[in-house]
C-alpha cells in the first residue's frame, strides 16, 4: 500500500524513494487567492481565471461558505 507524502516520516523514506519535487516555474499555472463568506482565504493553482473561479465556486460550496472573491496574487 502507498502512504501519501502527508503520512510518510522521513525515517519511512529511503533517498531512492523520496518524492520528487514539483517544478512549476514552467507551468502556465498561475496563483489565485480565494476568499470566503466565512473570512477564510485560500490558495488554489489554475490554468486562467475562468477555471480558477470554477474551482473557487467548487471550493465554497464544499466549504458551505459563500464566494466572496477570487484573484490572481501577482496582478497589480
Amino acid at each position: 500500500m502507498m502512504q501519501s507524502p502527508s503520512h510518510v516520516q522521513p525515517d519511512d523514506v529511503s533517498p531512492r524513494t523520496q518524492l520528487p519535487q514539483l517544478d512549476l516555474s514552467q507551468s502556465s499555472l498561475r496563483e489565485y487567492e480565494v476568499t470566503l463568506s466565512s473570512g477564510e482565504t485560500m490558495y488554489i493553482l489554475a490554468a486562467n481565471s475562468e477555471e480558477a473561479a470554477w474551482d473557487a465556486l467548487e471550493l465554497s460550496m464544499d466549504r458551505q461558505c459563500k464566494l466572496t472573491n477570487v484573484r490572481r496574487t501577482d496582478e497589480w
